[in-house]
């Protein structure tokens, strides 16, 4: 059982790790006109419906396992199945209209339970105008657009483009995943990690 934790979150760790230093490289640079403006504190867009890959799923779902108490397990599972409820027959374009009303699965207190493992969409989902985010969130306006950086958003479709490549070539299910039904997954399935290595679809709330 450890083996095939240790191959899979090898690969999703492997591929945050190369997130973090593509965004540290690119940042590093003096060129730039405007620093992040992301800081600790700042959620807005952690109201949303993350979608991820199988990996950092399953990543996320074994620190879950790893380090939360019994009691923040119980409350993640009501907040899974709020988002399940709301969501449920939604098209994505319907659900990016009521983002403001999803808080994220992890969000507590404002900040992120599962920081250190939060998947590749959110470490590349970066401002360069908190003060922008904040208005586009009180202001409901689904049509505004964050100002940021295009090459970070280019970081996040080559990472999770490699991510998908790799387990389809592993023979694995590679479907893009919401987040919410992605961990209620996790959790339904014994050994989640050895089924999904074994090429079972383990995985039912697919981003199409």
């Amino acid at each position: 059982m450890e083996d095939f934790n240790n191959k899979v979150l090898g690969l999703a760790s492997a591929a945050l790790d190369r997130t973090d230093r593509a965004i540290l490289t690119f940042t590093s640079h003096e060129s730039l006109p405007k620093p992040i403006a992301c800081k600790i504190g700042c959620h807005y867009c952690c109201f949303n419906h993350p979608v991820v890959t199988p990996p950092e799923a399953l990543l996320i779902g074994h620190h879950i396992e790893q380090t939360f108490m019994d009691h923040e397990k119980q409350g993640l599972i009501h907040r899974i199945k709020h988002v399940v409820d709301v969501t449920k027959d939604k098209t994505p374009d319907e659900i990016a209209l009521i983002r403001y009303e999803l808080p994220c699965i992890f969000l507590k207190d404002g900040m992120c339970m599962v920081y250190k493992v939060r998947p590749v969409v959110c470490r590349t989902c970066t401002s360069i105008d908190a003060e922008h985010c904040k208005n586009v969130f009180e202001s409901r306006d689904h049509m505004a657009r964050l100002r940021c950086y295009h090459h970070i958003r280019d970081i996040f479709q080559r990472v999770q483009k490699n991510l998908v490549n790799q387990c389809m070539e592993m023979g694995c299910q590679s479907d893009l995943l919401f987040m919410a039904e992605a961990i209620r997954d996790y959790f339904k399935i014994p050994n989640a990690t050895e089924a999904w290595l074994q090429g079972k679809r383990i995985f039912t709330g697919y981003f199409c």
